[in-house]
């Protein structure tokens, strides 16, 4: 993806041995599972917009184009909004992200425009992980191995 996406890997050791099962038991590198926790995550980015809120839940920052049209920042024609998605990366892993170029700047923030009318665009990160988000992954994991046979 070349616009900002974040990867989401399965390094605790607890998490690794429960996929572990999982693989055993799903021959398809538990890709069931995996592809439930990536519409959740890019139902989350959705959700985020849609609520003008960061990843955290704090408030996003309007922009003054969306002040000037009283309306939603980084949400007006839906191209941002439509083009996150996720990938299942390997046998263990999941990216989120956008393939919007633009994505990463209004992600970071940073410097942009063009020559003769720089600006500096405050970061408005909608990708990320807390500790809710984590309880939830846990919580499509455990049900995954909850379902398999005895």
């Amino acid at each position: 993806m070349s616009g900002a996406a974040v990867r989401f890997g399965f390094s605790d050791a607890r998490i690794r041995q429960h996929l572990a099962m999982l693989a055993i038991a799903d021959t398809e590198g538990f890709e069931g599972v995996r592809r439930e926790i990536g519409e959740y995550l890019v139902g989350e980015v959705q959700d985020c917009l849609d609520g003008q809120k960061l990843f955290d839940g704090s408030a996003m920052p309007q922009s003054a184009a969306a002040i000037a049209r009283t309306g939603k920042t980084l949400i007006e024609k839906h191209h941002l909004y439509d083009s996150y998605v996720y990938q299942l990366v390997g046998a263990d892993g999941i990216e989120v992200g956008s393939n919007r170029v633009y994505a990463a700047i209004y992600h970071f923030g940073g410097e942009t425009g063009r020559s003769g009318a720089r600006f500096t665009m405050q970061a408005r990160p909608v990708l990320g992980i807390t500790e809710r988000h984590e309880r939830r992954l846990g919580d499509f994991l455990i049900a995954e191995i909850q379902r398999l046979p005895a």
